[in-house]
C-alpha cells in the first residue's frame, strides 16, 4: 500500500468523523457501541493474524522491545498519579502512547514494506499486555459503570493474541493472511481517523478545559515516550525497526484515549492536551522515517 492511499484513507475517515458530531444526540449516544465494534475489528485484524503468523521466537524480540514503552508509560503515570485514581492515571499514560495501530501500522507498511507491516503488527500485538492492564484499571475506576459482559469486548485484543498463538496448534497461518496485515493499514487509517474525530468532538470531551498542570503532565509522559523510542532507534540495526521506532516516538497522538474517555466517562484534561498538541511531532517523525527507509 502506498503513502497516497494511506493518507487518502485518513482524510476520508476524518471527514466522516467530523460529520458525526453534527448528526445529533442519537448517534452521539450510540457512540460507545461503535467504539467497541472498532476494538473487536482491530483485535481480529492485528492480534489474531500477527500472532498466528509467528514462525520463530526471535521474531518477537524487536516488537517486545518497542512495546515495552507501554509498560514504561503506564508505570510512570500510575506512580506519579497523586490524588487521581489508577484508572484516570492509566488513561493519562495512554494519552502519551505511540499511535501504533492507526499511524505506525499503515505507515510502516508503506515505508518499510511487508517486513515493516509484520514487525509493527507484532508490536501492536505485544501492546496487548500493557493495554489490558490499563483497561482493567480504567474499567474498575470508571465514572460510568461498566457491564461485566463488556469486559470481553474491551479486552478483545488480548483474547485475539491468545487465540492467534493457540492457532499454531492447527498448523501455520494461511499465506493469504499476509494480505490481511497489508490491507489492514489503510482500513485502520480510515476507521481510526473517523472514530477519533467523532470522539474528539463528542460533547463529553469538548466540555473538558485543560489547565497548565494537564499540559505539564502530558509533556513529561510524552518525553518518556520520545526518549525511550529514540534510544531504541539508535541502538537497533534494522531499518524497519528504526522506521517504526521513529514513527512511534514522533507521531500523532494515540487515537484511543478520546474514545476511551467517552466510553468510560473520564473527563481528562491530559487527553485533550494530547489531542491539541500531539500532532506537532508528526512532520518531524515522517521526514526522519522517509530518510531512514
Amino acid at each position: 500500500m502506498t503513502l497516497a492511499s494511506t493518507f487518502a484513507a485518513y482524510a476520508a475517515g476524518a471527514l466522516i468523523g467530523l460529520l458525526v458530531h453534527r448528526a445529533g444526540p442519537r448517534l452521539q449516544h450510540a457512540w460507545p457501541v461503535y467504539l467497541r465494534g472498532q476494538l473487536v475489528a482491530t483485535a481480529a485484524l492485528l492480534g489474531l493474524f500477527s500472532a498466528w503468523r509467528l514462525t520463530a521466537v526471535h521474531q518477537i524480540v524487536d516488537p517486545l522491545v518497542l512495546a515495552a514503552v507501554g509498560w514504561l508509560l503506564l508505570g510512570a503515570a500510575v506512580l506519579t498519579r497523586g490524588p487521581r485514581s489508577q484508572g484516570q492515571a492509566a488513561l493519562e499514560g495512554w494519552a502519551a502512547f505511540p499511535n501504533g495501530a492507526f499511524w505506525v501500522q499503515p505507515l510502516a507498511g508503506a515505508l518499510a514494506g511487508p517486513g515493516g507491516s509484520l514487525i509493527s503488527a507484532l508490536t501492536n500485538a505485544a501492546y496487548a499486555a500493557s493495554n489490558a492492564a490499563s483497561i482493567h484499571f480504567m474499567r474498575r475506576d470508571a465514572p460510568v459503570r461498566q457491564r461485566r459482559a463488556t469486559s470481553w469486548i474491551d479486552q478483545s485484543m488480548l483474547v485475539a493474541v491468545a487465540v492467534g498463538l493457540l492457532a499454531h496448534l492447527t498448523g501455520p497461518a494461511p499465506e493469504a493472511s499476509r494480505w490481511v496485515l497489508i490491507v489492514a493499514g489503510p482500513l485502520l487509517a480510515f476507521v481510526g481517523a473517523g472514530l477519533y474525530m467523532g470522539s474528539v468532538f463528542h460533547p463529553h470531551n469538548v466540555s473538558v478545559v485543560p489547565d497548565r498542570g494537564d499540559a505539564s503532565r502530558w509533556g513529561v509522559l510524552t518525553a518518556v515516550r520520545v526518549a525511550y523510542l529514540i534510544l531504541v532507534a539508535l541502538v537497533v540495526r534494522s531499518t524497519a525497526v528504526e522506521v517504526i521506532a521513529v514513527l512511534s516516538a514522533l507521531g500523532p497522538p494515540a487515537f484511543n484515549p478520546p474514545q476511551l474517555a467517552v466510553l468510560y466517562g473520564y473527563r481528562s484534561g491530559v487527553v485533550m492536551v494530547a489531542v491539541r498538541w500531539g500532532w506537532a511531532f508528526l512532520p518531524v517523525g515522517l521526514v526522519v522515517a522517509l530518510l531512514l527507509r
